[in-house]
């Protein structure tokens, strides 16, 4: 009696469940003795484990020629099959007319020179009379029906720049969060260090004065209606919602970043912090010259301004005060509302600001407490609306603003037209 391949699996796997089960014993008596493996019981572990291995790879090599043998087998029997069927007159021939001319029987007529009969074929067709199949709505043009494109792409996201694009971002685990300012950095450790000779007294002390401030993550959210057989029917509507909500979400975000006030449940944004560098000219001024003298300001408290968030309204003046000025305040150097930059620092345009007031940034200085990303939940739990097959979008989001350096932020007051 021949051994088949899963005969021989069947006793491999046998020894290989009899090997783990010695396993098993000796790290239960190791462990019932709290002690590491003996000599003797290591050198079992490593004989056994060894086995093991050849114990799968022979499981997996008889697998695999079983598989391959029944693979053939049944080839072999459907080939045979066909032959019978073929000779018994039960095969129909499903090519077209022209795979059945161009045959085996008429390649081997033509290698030989195309000489004597060539095969015959006969075909059993119906002809009748057809018109052309255009796009004319009487023809093919009945089965055509044009896609309708609507917005529902979610581009528009990106169509503007958002000072929360720019920031950086903590992710964090509760519903507030506590932070540590060094209260005054310069005073007690930077402006700290002097020259000292060889037989001075005592080095200058430095130091840090901290500060524990809690910042507060806010929830932001929005919702819409929508009949459960939209949702079910037609995805663009789905998706059109979905995007729109976001972006509101969003934008909402970015006006309480730039200029929250920090009444509950409202977050405290950047026009709301004490400690900031502040500019207002007593005199008029024209503006591109304020926002170059917020700049000096927060250079001289050793932060790097990199933003400048402006009111559309005073981006238009600044833009053309450029183009009046030979270029010197836009970069690059691109007369009118098509430059980006004030005086080389990134231009944020947003309502959220108010018309003539510019914040400056050191984005270093602060963070994004990120809660949670905008997550999208949809239900029908209430009654009213399950039993009118209305199903509810929402769309929230949980995040706050951590300012870790008040002297990174800078307001400017505008006074003047220009």
């Amino acid at each position: 009696m021949s051994t088949s391949h899963i005969d021989i699996v069947r006793a491999n796997f046998g020894r290989r469940t009899d090997i783990q089960g010695e396993l098993r014993q000796i790290d239960e008596a190791a462990t019932t003795d709290s002690r590491s493996y003996t000599d003797v019981e290591a050198a079992r572990i490593e004989e056994l484990r060894s086995e093991l291995g050849s114990i799968d790879d022979r499981i997996r090599a008889n697998l695999d020629m079983e598989a391959r043998s029944k693979e053939i087998e049944d080839g072999i029997t459907s080939l045979l099959g066909a032959f019978v069927d073929r000779e018994a007159g039960q095969v129909t021939d499903v090519r077209s007319v022209g795979d059945q001319f161009v045959s085996d029987e008429f390649r081997s007529w033509v290698a030989d020179g195309a000489r004597g009969n060539s095969p015959a074929k006969q075909f059993n067709m119906d002809f009748r009379a057809v018109t052309n199949t255009t796009t004319g709505s009487t023809s093919g043009g009945a089965f055509i029906r044009p896609d309708r494109l609507t917005q529902t792409i979610n581009d528009f996201l990106d169509r503007r720049v958002f000072l929360t694009d720019l920031l950086p971002s903590i992710r964090v685990n509760t519903g507030s969060v506590e932070i540590v300012q060094d209260a005054s950095p310069l005073a007690d450790m930077a402006n700290k260090a002097a020259e000292t000779t060889e037989s001075s007294g005592s080095k200058p002390q430095a130091g840090i004065t901290t500060a524990i401030v809690t910042e507060p993550v806010a929830t932001i959210a929005a919702w819409a209606n929508l009949t459960r057989q939209v949702a079910e029917d037609s995805q663009q509507v789905v998706d059109y919602l979905d995007g729109r909500l976001r972006y509101s979400l969003k934008r909402r975000m970015d006006a309480e970043v730039i200029s929250g006030d920090g009444t509950a449940p409202n977050i405290s944004g950047l026009t709301d912090r004490t400690g900031t560098n502040t500019y207002a000219p007593g005199a008029a001024e024209a503006r591109y010259k304020s926002i170059r003298h917020m700049i000096r300001l927060m250079e001289d408290d050793e932060t790097v301004p990199e933003i400048i968030v402006l009111n559309p309204a005073d981006a238009e003046i600044f833009d053309l005060s450029n183009e009046a000025t030979d270029g010197l305040h836009a970069v690059p150097n691109v007369a009118g509302p098509g430059a980006r930059t004030a005086w080389g620092l990134t231009q944020v345009r947003s309502t959220a600001v108010t018309a003539g007031t510019a914040v400056l940034l050191d984005p270093l200085a602060v963070a994004i407490l990120d809660r949670q990303q905008a997550t999208a939940y949809m239900t029908d739990s209430h009654a009213s609306l399950f039993i009118n097959n209305v199903l509810t979008l929402l769309l929230e989001l949980r995040a706050g603003l951590a300012v870790f350096q008040p002297a990174g932020i800078g307001v400017v007051t505008f006074n003047g037209t220009v």
